[in-house]
């Protein structure tokens, strides 16, 4: 079987590539047509169903959605992209910069077959990702393996701070590492053979070349052991020493799970690994998020002139008075203001969403 692995690093501040057009029309009214159009009579047998977990990454000055479906900066009705970050339950307006930004897949097989993978404004009818790896020798998934999947795996870099103080501590006195006293996060931390995971879980990890989530192998024994020294890390290529954030986020999905519904294509069976991650500090990089993503082919055949994309709708608050831009030769889109108040009326928007005003 061949394994291709695609690595694409992400920074999120819009530095993606783009084209320059104008502000779209309000991207509710397009979901709403679009589920008016569907055809309810159809109807498929999936072995997956469709993502249901969501979380928040907020460890500096942004508070970003993230979601196991493929999708990401919102809740699948509003826009969660928010920056700056106000505390929860302040009654102060939640204002996002983004509605919503997905992964777009596409290539072909040996024989010219088009394979393709996306997603937009994701619900139970319009849906091409589900959680989870693939099998790696039959390139399929289920649906006990997409259930296990539909979860994040969170680590701090403060959890990593204890962690590797404490390791440090019973190796200068000649003592085991107390397995109870490691953190949740590192302890629990998806590391390909991490003897704590099925405890924890309740499923085993599998065993796979790509190693899943990205760690420090202190002891170079090819498995994840958090008791010999071993710790997440970002996997990045080029940094000499080993790197972690403030905020780690990790989790899998797939295009195998299930019929593509939003796009109709024929599966790709791409297991798609993700790490979105943040630092808080004191200067531009604290209003930023990063993600990174790894794909990894699990079909039979290779794919050729396979294209990776993040689909995004940037709705600078208010989504009627935007527009976009690009600089193609820093790969760097672009969100503006049509004027100095953030409003289609002052500072006023259409269906309550906030605004940033002026």
């Amino acid at each position: 079987m061949r394994i291709t692995v695609i690595k694409i690093n992400l920074i999120l501040a819009l530095v993606l590539s783009a084209w320059c057009v104008e502000a779209h029309v309000n991207p509710k009214i397009n979901k709403i047509k679009r589920e008016l159009t569907q055809n309810s009579s159809a109807s498929f047998r999936e072995d997956c169903v469709p993502a249901t977990e969501q979380i928040d990454m907020a460890i500096n000055n942004v508070r970003a959605r993230l979601t196991t479906g493929g999708d990401v900066w919102w809740n699948l009705d509003d826009g969660r992209y928010v920056v700056p970050k106000v505390p929860i339950g302040s009654g102060l307006d939640e204002v996002s910069a983004i509605f919503a930004g997905a992964v777009w897949l596409g290539g072909f097989d040996p024989s010219g077959n088009l394979k393709m993978a996306a997603a937009t404004y994701r619900n139970n009818e319009s849906n091409d990702f589900y959680p989870g790896p693939i099998d790696p020798v039959t390139g399929t998934t289920d649906l006990q393996t997409c259930e296990n999947w539909d979860r994040f795996f969170r680590v701090t870099g403060e959890e990593i701070d204890e962690h590797l103080r404490k390791f440090e501590i019973a190796n200068q006195a000649g003592e085991p590492y107390d397995q109870d006293s490691i953190p949740d996060g590192v302890k629990y931390w998806p590391g390909k053979g991490n003897p704590y995971f099925l405890e924890k879980f309740q499923f085993e990890l599998p065993n796979t070349e790509q190693a899943l989530g990205s760690f420090w192998d202190a002891d170079l024994d090819n498995l994840y052991d958090p008791a010999n020294g071993d710790y997440p890390i970002i996997e990045i290529r080029g940094c000499p020493l080993p790197q972690y954030p403030d905020e780690m986020t990790f989790w899998i999905y797939n295009d195998a799970g299930g019929t593509h519904t939003a796009t109709q294509g024929q599966k790709i069976q791409m297991e798609v690994q993700v790490q979105a991650f943040a630092y808080t500090t004191n200067d531009a990089i604290n209003d930023m998020t990063f993600q990174r993503y790894k794909l990894i082919n699990r079909a039979q055949v290779d794919i050729g002139d396979c294209y990776f994309a993040m689909w995004v709708d940037p709705d600078l608050g208010c989504f009627t008075d935007d527009y976009v831009g690009c600089d193609t030769t820093r790969s760097m889109a672009y969100v503006y203001n049509e004027d100095e108040f953030d409003g289609e009326n002052g500072c006023v928007c259409q269906q309550g969403v906030a605004t940033y005003c002026d």
